[in-house]
């Protein structure tokens, strides 16, 4: 079962958003949602499309799950994630992906990623940081943190690494470089205005 729930519902989640900007009614929002749990469903060579998929990209994070999931929300009038939530939960997930994917590629001789496998230290200090999303008002950053750690206590995936339900490649790339384009476009910013007020 475990092989099963992820996958399908990273494919209809991900083929959902693909095809969310067609039409904008909700009752054709939901008979494309459907659609795209359907198709997942599908066997092509003896195997359903959404594990083809899986076979690509492999499984996604719980966190990359929450997000996914958020936005689709959003599709069906659910308000969207304000500027300062979605900085907060990008500068998180860049955080893990630059304490992790550095040592994963060799380039530290720390192993964070045994770390997952007995979590109680992390456990402590993500709990914290929820915490301080939660005050914060930062209910994404908070959001996936708790489920991910749910679903870890209670092995809703097929890893027995926490690490794997907080973060994969694809959340790390889009964390990394929206908060590198969001710092970009503060600099251009601030030199604009800095010349008008020098001009």
């Amino acid at each position: 079962m475990n092989d099963f729930w992820l996958p399908h519902l990273a494919f209809t989640l991900l083929a959902f958003l693909l095809l969310a900007p067609i039409g904008r009614h909700r009752p054709l929002q939901a008979l494309k949602l459907c659609i795209c749990l359907l198709l997942s469903l599908v066997p092509v060579q003896g195997i359903s499309l959404a594990l083809h998929l899986r076979t690509y990209i492999g499984d996604l994070s719980v966190a990359s799950l929450v997000l996914l999931g958020w936005a689709t929300l959003s599709r069906f009038g659910a308000p969207p994630a304000g500027a300062r939530d979605r900085l907060a939960s990008l500068a998180l997930f860049a955080s893990l992906a630059v304490l992790l994917y550095p040592a994963a590629l060799g380039l530290s001789y720390a192993d964070p990623y045994q770390l997952g496998f007995e979590p109680r230290p992390m456990l402590l200090v993500l709990g914290l940081l929820c915490a301080v999303l939660i005050v914060q008002r930062s209910w994404l950053g908070a959001l996936a943190l708790v489920l991910a750690t749910l679903a870890f206590a209670l092995r809703l995936g097929a890893s027995e690494n926490y690490w794997d339900y907080l973060i994969d490649p694809y959340l790390a790339l889009y964390s990394l470089g929206a908060l590198l384009i969001a710092g970009g476009r503060w600099l251009l910013i601030r030199l604009s205005t800095r010349t008008r007020n020098l001009a």
